[in-house]
C-alpha cells in the first residue's frame, strides 16, 4: 500500500503543470547584486520626491509617477506612450541595453509598474530592486542627502520588443474571455475590496470569474523587510489558487500597479502567457455595462447578461455574458 501511495503521488506530481526555466531574478535584482554592479546600473528612486531628500541610495534619480503613467479618456494610471518613455529615458541619460533598477519603500509596487512599463517598451535590461530601499538603507550601504547630478542627455531610441508586446490586456480582451476556462483572471488586491465592502471606485465587487489572490502573499517579512518569496513558495501559493502555467493569466489591481509586480512574477517563474490589464478596476468599475459581482454577490451590469455557475478547486465562481437579443 505505502509504494502503491508513493507511486500515485509521483504521478500527480508530474501531473501538476510546470513553468518555464526563467528566473526571478531575470526581473528582481537583490542589494548584493546591485552593489557589485552599481558603477554600471542607473538606479531611479520611484518614492515621493519628500522620501528621496531625506535619503535615497547614493547616485539615484528621482522619477515622478507622472513620468510613467498617464491619464486617459478619464482612466488613470495606464501605459504611457512610446514618445514619454523615450523622453524619460533621454532626460536619464540612459542609452539601449544599459542596465536600470528601480526602487520604491520594500512593500511599494510601483517599482514594479515601471520596470513593466519600461520592458514593455522594449527596454530589456531593467530590474526591481527586491526589497527596495528599505533593504539597502539597512544594510548600511552607500545613501545620500543631496540630489544626485544631472546626466547628460541622451538620444534613445526605444527598440519595441514585439513579443513582450503582448504582455498588456485591456478591458475588450478580458470582457470577451469571461468564459474562457483557458484564462483566469487574477485580481491582486485586498480581500476587502474584492469583496465589494471597500469602494474605490463607482462600483464595489470584483470582475465576474476573477481568481482573489492578495499580491502581498507574494512578499515575506526578513529582519523587518518586505522581500519576494522564493520560488517553490510562490508556485505552490498560484498553484493553490488555479494559477497555473497552463493558463493564461491576466492580472489586475485597482489602477494597474500592485498587478505589475504580480505580472513580472509570473514572468520570472516562466509563465509565457501573461498579461498585465493597466485599466484594472478603477477602469471596469466605473464603466457601467461592464459586468461585475458587487458587494452582496449580485450580477451588476446595465447590460443584460445571462449567468453560469461553476466552481474552481471548490471555490464557487459567476460568470457573465451578454445576453442576445
Amino acid at each position: 500500500m505505502k509504494r502503491f501511495t508513493q507511486g500515485l503521488l509521483a504521478v500527480l506530481l508530474f501531473a501538476l503543470p510546470t513553468v518555464g526555466h526563467a528566473a526571478l531574478s531575470d526581473y528582481f535584482v537583490s542589494t548584493d547584486w546591485l552593489a557589485s554592479n552599481r558603477e554600471e546600473v542607473v538606479v531611479l528612486d520611484v518614492r515621493q520626491v519628500p522620501f528621496y531628500l531625506l535619503g535615497h541610495i547614493d547616485g539615484a534619480h528621482s522619477v515622478a509617477r507622472s513620468q510613467f503613467l498617464e491619464t486617459r479618456n478619464q482612466v488613470k494610471s495606464l501605459l504611457p506612450s512610446a514618445a514619454a518613455i523615450t523622453e524619460l529615458l533621454s532626460s536619464l541619460g540612459v542609452t539601449a541595453g544599459r542596465p536600470l533598477v528601480v526602487y520604491a519603500e520594500d512593500d511599494n509596487p510601483y517599482a514594479a509598474r515601471l520596470v513593466w512599463t519600461l520592458r514593455y517598451h522594449g527596454h530589456k535590461n531593467s530590474y526591481v530592486l527586491d526589497g527596495g530601499y528599505d533593504k539597502w538603507a539597512g544594510e548600511d550601504r552607500d545613501t545620500s542627502l543631496l540630489p544626485s547630478a544631472s546626466p547628460e542627455p541622451s538620444h534613445y531610441a526605444l527598440a519595441a520588443d514585439a513579443d513582450y508586446l503582448q504582455a498588456r490586456a485591456d478591458a475588450d480582451y478580458i470582457y470577451t474571455r469571461l468564459e474562457n476556462p483557458a484564462v483566469r483572471i487574477w485580481d491582486t488586491r485586498s480581500p476587502e475590496e474584492f469583496a465589494g465592502t471597500k469602494v474605490r471606485a463607482d462600483r464595489g465587487g470584483h470582475i465576474p470569474g476573477a481568481v482573489p489572490f492578495n499580491w502581498t502573499l507574494l512578499q515575506t517579512e526578513v529582519g523587518g523587510v518586505k522581500v519576494l518569496k522564493n520560488r517553490d513558495e510562490i508556485v505552490a501559493l498560484l498553484q493553490a489558487h488555479g494559477l497555473t502555467s497552463d493558463k493564461e493569466i491576466v492580472a489586475h489591481c485597482q489602477t494597474g500597479i500592485r498587478s505589475s509586480y504580480a505580472t513580472l512574477v509570473l514572468l520570472g517563474l516562466g509563465y509565457d502567457r501573461v498579461k498585465n490589464y493597466d485599466g484594472s478596476w478603477i477602469e471596469w468599475a466605473n464603466n457601467p455595462t461592464l459586468p461585475i459581482i458587487n458587494a452582496e454577490g449580485h450580477l451588476d451590469s446595465s447590460v443584460q447578461v445571462s449567468m453560469t455557475m461553476g466552481s474552481l478547486d471548490g471555490t464557487r465562481i459567476i460568470s457573465a455574458k451578454p445576453v442576445v437579443q
